[in-house]
C-alpha cells in the first residue's frame, strides 16, 4: 500500500497533518506521494465549504479550533498577515519536489514559512531559497514555480482528486479509503494496524 497525501499550502491543516503523516507512514513501512492540489479549484469545481466565507462566528471558532490543534501538537502557528496569498507557485514548486523525491522536505519547509515565519509563498527568491533549504537546486525550484507544464500537472492532480471523492484537504488516501482532516490521521493510523 502506498498513502497518497493531498495538500494545498493554503491550508493551515495541511500544515500540521504534515508534520504527522510522514512519521505514520514510516512507522507502517509505507511510502507517501505528496500530491499538492489547487484546493479553491477543487471548493469550486464540488460546490465545497469555504470556512472562512462561513458566518463570523463559525469564521472566529474554526481560528481558534486550528491554533489549538497547533498548540496540542507543539508547532507556530499565525496567519500570513496578508493571508491568502497566492499559492500557484508554491503548489508547482511542491510538485516538482515531490518528482525529485523531495516533497515531504519541501513542503514542510513552504508550510513551515507561510504558517509560522510569514514567509511569502509568491517569492520565487523565497521559493529557491527553501528549495536549497530542502536539498534541492534553487534555480531549479524558480523555474518550477513558474512552469507551464507543472502548472497542468496541478490541474490534473485537482481533477483527480475530485474523480477520487476528495472534497478537502488534507485527505490521506489508501486506496480503499479517504480521511480528512489532521485530526482524522489517529483514524488512519489505527486502520493501518489491520
Amino acid at each position: 500500500m502506498t498513502l497518497t497525501f493531498w495538500f494545498d499550502v493554503h491550508s493551515p491543516w495541511c500544515y500540521l497533518a504534515a508534520h504527522r503523516i510522514g512519521d505514520i507512514a514510516r512507522k507502517h513501512g509505507l511510502d507517501v506521494i505528496w500530491r499538492p492540489i489547487h484546493l479553491p479549484r477543487l471548493l469550486d469545481a464540488i460546490g465545497g465549504v469555504k470556512p472562512l466565507e462561513a458566518t463570523p462566528a463559525r469564521v472566529a471558532w474554526f481560528r481558534q479550533d486550528i491554533l489549538d490543534h497547533a498548540e496540542l501538537q507543539g508547532l507556530p502557528l499565525s496567519y500570513h498577515p496578508r493571508y491568502p496569498l497566492r499559492n500557484s507557485r508554491a503548489l508547482r514548486a511542491c510538485q516538482f519536489a515531490a518528482d525529485e523525491g523531495r516533497g515531504e522536505a519541501f513542503a514542510l519547509r513552504v508550510l513551515r514559512a507561510y504558517w509560522s515565519e510569514a514567509g511569502d509563498i509568491e517569492s520565487l527568491d523565497a521559493l529557491a531559497q527553501w528549495g536549497i533549504e530542502s536539498g534541492l537546486d534553487g534555480e531549479a525550484v524558480r523555474a518550477a514555480a513558474q512552469d507551464e507544464g507543472l502548472k497542468r500537472r496541478i490541474e490534473q492532480n485537482t481533477d483527480a482528486a475530485i474523480a477520487r471523492g476528495v472534497f478537502g484537504v488534507p485527505t490521506v488516501d489508501t486506496g480503499s479509503k479517504l480521511y480528512f482532516g489532521s485530526d482524522r490521521l489517529d483514524l488512519l493510523d489505527l486502520h493501518l494496524y489491520r
